[in-house]
């Protein structure tokens, strides 16, 4: 008798700790899932429609933003470009002055100017002028080759930006400047300027990045989408010349699409600067 007590008891210990054992592997499967992902739900996104047909969006409330110091603000006052938007001060009729860099990296204080191309035209898309030039970095390093096919045998002869910042500067004289995700732009010329002593502040600027936010709906804002979204193309994607023809040809029509646009500053006269007249454009 004592003997199939002591079994009995023995038993329901051994039952207790084997359904309490399994009864805690269950809850500590339901809640941490096997391949579960860390990420919250709300960073997954369904796949954006491909289709790029431009679509006026102004009046619809439907307008993305892009939030950060890489990126401008309407309205925004920053070290060297004063940002259009659709409350500035002041409306202003001048040349643009479009302008692109390709550059050795990201970083402004680190990477350095590899190649500059502006495009000075007026509203309705008539060309004014052009500058073009690769420029030596002086460090022997430039990037990503595979993505702006600029190799440091083709700067060998190039003008450094020292040389040629004066008549980046002339150029761009009482103009509106006009780039896509202008921010990238601004400093990158604002390191150049202070490097050669030049001050040069508050310079009306359009970022395109913003501008077409306002009058197309696309899938995402990148230049070749936007591009592709006014059924227009890039030729030589990636040059600096290539990406700023390629906005030549769509932003009249942004223009046009757009609310008035206006300023936090007036155009802004150019110092007196010395000019050399060194340009190497690409080949």
């Amino acid at each position: 008798m004592d003997s199939l007590l002591g079994f009995l008891v023995l038993g329901g210990v051994v039952f207790f700790l084997l359904n309490s054992g399994g009864s805690s592997n269950k809850k500590k499967s339901r809640n941490n899932p096997p391949h579960s992902s860390s990420r919250s739900s709300s960073t997954y996104k369904s796949k954006p429609a491909t289709s790029t047909k431009v679509s006026t969006i102004r009046g619809e409330g439907w307008v993305p933003t892009y939030e950060g110091p890489m990126f401008s603000q309407p309205g925004e006052v920053g070290e060297l470009f004063s940002y259009a938007s659709y409350s500035g001060a002041y409306s202003l009729d001048a040349p643009f002055a479009l302008i692109d860099f390709e550059t050795s990296g990201f970083e402004a204080g680190q990477a350095k100017v590899l190649e500059v191309a502006i495009v000075k035209m007026d509203s309705t898309g008539k060309i004014l002028g052009t500058f073009s030039t690769l420029i030596n970095p002086g460090d022997g390093e430039v990037g990503r080759t595979d993505i702006h096919q600029i190799s440091l045998s083709m700067l060998k002869n190039a003008p450094k930006m020292s040389e040629v910042i004066g008549d980046l500067v002339k150029f761009i004289d009482s103009t509106i400047v006009v780039a896509h995700n202008a921010k990238f732009e601004e400093r990158f010329l604002n390191a150049a300027l202070t490097d050669s002593g030049i001050n040069l502040r508050g310079i009306p600027t359009i970022d395109t990045l913003w501008l077409s936010r306002q009058v197309i709906k696309l899938p995402n804002y990148k230049l070749a989408t936007v591009i592709d979204g006014f059924g227009e193309t890039i030729e030589n994607a990636h040059t600096a010349m290539g990406d700023v023809l390629a906005m030549t040809k769509i932003l009249p029509s942004m223009l046009k699409m757009a609310k008035p646009i206006k300023y936090p500053s007036q155009l802004v006269q150019s110092p007196v600067v010395k000019t050399s007249g060194k340009v190497l454009p690409r080949a």
